[in-house]
C-alpha cells in the first residue's frame, strides 16, 4: 500500500511540474518577444489598457505629423511671400529715389527720360513680383492659384475665372495649426495691389502699380495726356503716390512676418505635443530591456529545474512500481 500511495503523490507532483512547464515555455517566448521587438505590448492581449493607450498616442502622433507637414508647407509658402514682399518695398525705394532725382530743377528733359526708362523697368520687375509663384501656384492670386494674377500692365488679370477684377483675387489659403484652429496664411492679391481708401481720377482704385504709372508720366516729357484727358501728376503728387505705395508694401510685408511668426509658434507647440505623445506611447508599449532580460533569465532557470524535476519523478514513479 505506501507503494501506491508514494507513486500517486509522484504522479500528481509530475502533473503539476508538467503544466508548470507550458506556462514557462510560453513566458520565455514573450519575454524573447519583447527583447527582439522592443515592444512590451505587441497585441492586445499582452496589455489591453498600455495597448489602449499606445493606439491612441500613434494615432495622435499621426495627426501631428500631418499637422506638421502642413505648416512646413506653409512656411515655405509665407517665406517666399515675404520675399517677394521685401524686394517690392526694394524697387518702390528705387522708385522713390529715382522720383526725388527726377523733381530736381536742374534735371533735363534728357535726363527726365532716362530717369523715366528706368521707372518703367521697375514697374516690369513689380509687376514680375506680384505674379511670383511657389510650387506651380501663384502667391499673390488669392485662392486661385492656378491662375495668373496680373496682366503685363500690373492690372487684374483679364483671364477667367478673374476677369479683370481684383475682388476674384482677394480670397484667403488657410491652413490648420491646431485643433480646431486655421490660419490666413497669404497676402491676397487685391490686398497687395490695392492701397488706400480713394480712387483714381478715372475711378479705379488706387494701386501701387498706378502709383509707379503716375509717377512715370510725370516725370517722362513725352508723355502727356491728350488735352481732353486729366492732366497729368505732377512729380511730387507722383512721388508721394509712390511714397504712399511704399508705406503699404511695408505694411504687407509687416503682415507676412507677422504669419511666419505665428507658424513658427505653432510648429513649436507641434513638436512639444508629438514629443510628449512619443514618450506616453513610449511608457505604454515600450520594453525595459534590463527587467525583461533578468525575467527570462529567472524563467529560463525555472524551465530547467521544472525539466529535471519531472524527470526525477518519473524515475522514481518507475521505480515504486517495480
Amino acid at each position: 500500500m505506501a507503494n501506491v500511495s508514494i507513486a500517486s503523490n509522484s504522479s500528481v507532483y509530475s502533473g503539476v511540474i508538467s503544466d508548470e512547464v507550458p506556462r514557462l515555455q510560453r513566458d520565455i517566448s514573450r519575454l524573447r518577444e519583447q527583447i527582439s521587438s522592443g515592444t512590451r505590448v505587441n497585441r492586445p492581449s499582452d496589455d489591453p489598457t498600455s495597448f489602449a493607450m499606445a493606439e491612441r498616442m500613434k494615432s495622435l502622433g499621426s495627426e501631428l505629423a500631418r499637422r506638421e507637414d502642413s505648416i512646413a508647407s506653409a512656411r515655405t509658402f509665407v517665406d517666399r511671400t515675404q520675399q517677394e514682399l521685401d524686394g517690392l518695398a526694394d524697387l518702390f525705394t528705387k522708385a522713390r529715389e529715382d522720383g526725388v532725382r527726377a523733381a530736381d530743377d536742374t534735371r533735363s528733359d534728357e535726363d527726365r527720360s532716362a530717369i523715366a526708362r528706368e521707372l518703367r523697368s521697375l514697374k516690369d520687375e513689380a509687376v514680375d513680383r506680384m505674379n511670383a509663384r511657389q510650387d506651380g501656384e501663384y502667391i499673390f492670386a488669392g485662392n486661385r492659384t492656378d491662375t495668373q494674377p496680373f496682366d503685363a500692365d500690373g492690372t487684374a488679370s483679364d483671364d477667367a475665372p478673374i476677369n479683370g477684377s481684383l475682388n476674384a483675387i482677394d480670397g484667403d489659403r488657410t491652413r490648420p495649426i491646431g485643433k480646431n484652429q486655421d490660419l490666413t496664411v497669404n497676402v491676397s492679391g487685391k490686398e497687395l495691389a490695392q492701397y488706400g481708401p480713394g480712387t483714381t481720377p478715372g475711378g479705379n482704385p488706387e494701386t501701387i502699380t498706378g502709383a509707379l504709372d503716375d509717377l512715370i508720366k510725370a516725370v517722362d516729357p513725352a508723355d502727356n495726356s491728350s488735352p481732353s484727358g486729366p492732366p497729368d501728376p505732377s512729380i511730387e503728387d507722383g512721388l508721394k503716390e509712390v511714397e504712399d505705395a511704399l508705406d503699404h508694401v511695408i505694411a504687407k510685408g509687416s503682415q507676412a512676418g507677422t504669419i511666419g511668426r505665428r507658424l513658427s509658434t505653432a510648429q513649436e507647440q507641434i513638436e512639444a505635443a508629438s514629443l510628449e505623445a512619443n514618450e506616453r506611447r513610449s511608457d505604454a508599449e515600450d520594453t525595459d530591456l534590463a527587467t525583461a532580460i533578468s525575467e527570462l533569465q529567472q524563467r529560463q532557470t525555472q524551465l530547467q529545474a521544472a525539466f529535471q524535476a519531472t524527470s526525477s519523478s518519473q524515475q522514481t514513479s518507475l521505480l515504486n512500481f517495480l
